[in-house]
């Protein structure tokens, strides 16, 4: 292994840094649940306010806002496929990792677009 001299080197048998991100449990040593259930909640979170702007606001958001909630539902379903069909431990966690955070992208998007709309609606209306 290379040393650049900013860095020390490792010792052998040294530990990972805890710290670093790809160093995490749930990237390294989970079973996948947490990636589940975690995805779970933020898919329900999500579909919330979506849901509302599909069926509760002036509508005119609504052709955005299903659409996002049926690639939410996509991807958290790929984040189970995942879990049932990867068999190496790091490259299934890191998939399903890939998939939360994806799905997290997409609401963002999603909701403050669909927010956008509704707010310039009303300023139209109004």
């Amino acid at each position: 292994m290379q040393h650049d001299g900013e860095h020390p080197a490792p010792e052998m048998g040294a530990r990972p840094d805890p710290t670093k991100v790809t160093n995490q449990a749930a990237l390294q040593r989970s079973s996948g649940t947490v990636w589940i259930v975690m995805g779970g909640l933020f898919l329900l979170a999500a579909l919330v306010p979506l849901g509302a702007f599909a069926f509760a606001g002036s509508g005119r958001s609504a052709g955005l806002a299903i659409p996002v909630g049926v690639v939410l539902i996509v991807l958290y379903l790929a984040l189970l496929l995942a879990r049932l069909t990867i068999a190496q431990r790091r490259a299934r966690l890191r998939v399903m990792a890939a998939s939360m955070l994806t799905m997290a992208v997409v609401a963002l998007i999603g909701v403050a677009s669909c927010a956008w709309i509704e707010a310039a609606a009303g300023a139209a209306a109004g």
